[in-house]
């Protein structure tokens, strides 16, 4: 679920958003969280991919892939990156935080998400 960064000239700070997917993030006009202004200005930010630090010779073993199918490990990984990161991702990255470490499912949440907004599945 991406996250990208606006700067919103209503309020003259920058904000960041999180979308359900990269085509969301692409094919929507977004609107400031705090005044609704849609007339956001695209901010260029630096990309923030947390990984541990490999040793020599190893390679990435399969458990350790399948950590992120976890909903609990996904909502970790996420929250450690956000503390790296040190930016609010706002409310929206904080439900789907909170419910993953309740253990639902990400695919349950970006249904539930997307009903509330009024889309299904299919459209994207």
């Amino acid at each position: 679920m991406p996250i990208y960064e606006y700067f919103c000239s209503d309020c003259n700070k920058d904000v960041s958003i999180l979308f359900l997917s990269y085509s969301e993030a692409t094919e929507n006009n977004p609107a400031c969280p705090d005044c609704g202004n849609k007339k956001l200005e695209r901010l260029l930010s630096k990309v923030s991919i947390s990984r541990k630090k490999k040793e020599p010779n190893t390679v990435k073993t399969p458990s350790r892939n399948s950590d992120l199918e976890d909903p609990k490990s996904l909502a970790e990984e996420m929250n450690k990156a956000s503390r790296n990161s040190k930016a609010d991702y706002g409310d929206d990255f904080k439900e789907v935080a909170g419910r993953l470490e309740k253990g639902e499912s990400p695919v349950s949440i970006e249904k539930k998400l997307r009903k509330r907004v009024g889309e299904t599945m299919e459209t994207h």
